[in-house]
């Protein structure tokens, strides 16, 4: 009887759980489409690569619920890219998708071993990935604790690893990727952690408002308004100096006029 009431409290909980797990209700991809009609309740998709040799990103996606999003991509034993899998993790569990790609390209050895890009749920990279630099600042809220980072490389036959770490709130590493082209030619990417001075819920919010951009513009400190203040009293100060000296030289009184003739001759 007991084990009964327990069966009929848990059951009822579980259902509830499922119900309210928070889903994604649309997403979509750079140079891809899904193979079938995207629905909530469906976890297995084809995805149709329009360029074949190039890794597919995530181009938009609406949750119903609260929950962060993460990408990874799947690859074979041979690390060729055949899929990416989207998770969407909440405080009691995940939900995941996975996305199988339906035409990838043939092998073929070639030494592209850029990235396209790279994510990282809560944080900024800066400057903006692109294919001549290689030492990147990555900016986190001061307290995100657990760092998960996805590569993407521009070639599909390219292999990156993901980088999943646990930090305390004062960590601040620096991570190399090193992203392998077929070839086997090798590019690393250094990236130097850095925390601005807001939490994770701060950094979510502001990423939610349809007009974001940024969450890092305005929190260096040479973009603070008390380092601007600072510098600018500095500047002023410099300035009023540099006025009263040239006033105070133009108004000093020379005591010998040339003009004036002497009190005495000299003795002849």
């Amino acid at each position: 009887m007991f084990a009964l009431c327990i069966c009929q409290l848990v059951m009822p909980f579980q259902a509830f759980a499922e119900d309210s797990a928070p889903v994604l209700t649309s997403i979509s991809f750079k140079n891809a489409e899904l193979k079938d009609e995207f629905k909530a309740d469906v976890r297995e998709y084809g995805l149709v690569l329009e360029n074949n040799d190039v890794s597919p990103t995530l181009e938009s996606y609406q949750i119903q619920g609260e929950a962060d999003i993460f990408v990874t991509y799947v690859y074979d034993d041979t690390n060729h890219q055949t899929g990416l899998t989207v998770t969407l993790q909440y405080d009691w569990g995940t939900t995941i998708y996975n996305f199988s790609y339906t035409n990838p390209a043939q092998y073929e050895i070639n030494s592209n071993n850029l990235l396209s890009n790279i994510y990282c749920t809560y944080g900024e990279l800066s400057p903006a990935l692109n294919d001549e630099d290689t030492a990147y600042k990555l900016y986190i809220p001061s307290d995100l604790t657990q760092l998960e980072i996805t590569p993407v490389t521009q070639d599909i036959q390219a292999y990156c690893a993901p980088v999943e770490l646990t930090l305390d709130d004062e960590q601040t590493p620096k991570i190399t990727l090193y992203s392998i082209a077929s070839d086997g030619s090798k590019r690393e990417y250094l990236l130097d952690i850095k925390r601005v001075d807001k939490t994770t819920e701060q950094v979510k919010a502001e990423m939610e408002s349809p007009d974001f951009k940024s969450f890092v513009d305005g929190t260096r400190l040479y973009q603070k308004p008390e380092f601007l203040i600072t510098v600018g009293a500095v500047i002023g100060g410099i300035i009023v100096i540099a006025l009263l000296f040239a006033v105070t030289r133009r108004i000093a009184v020379n005591p010998y006029d040339k003009d004036e003739k002497p009190f005495y001759s000299p003795v002849e």
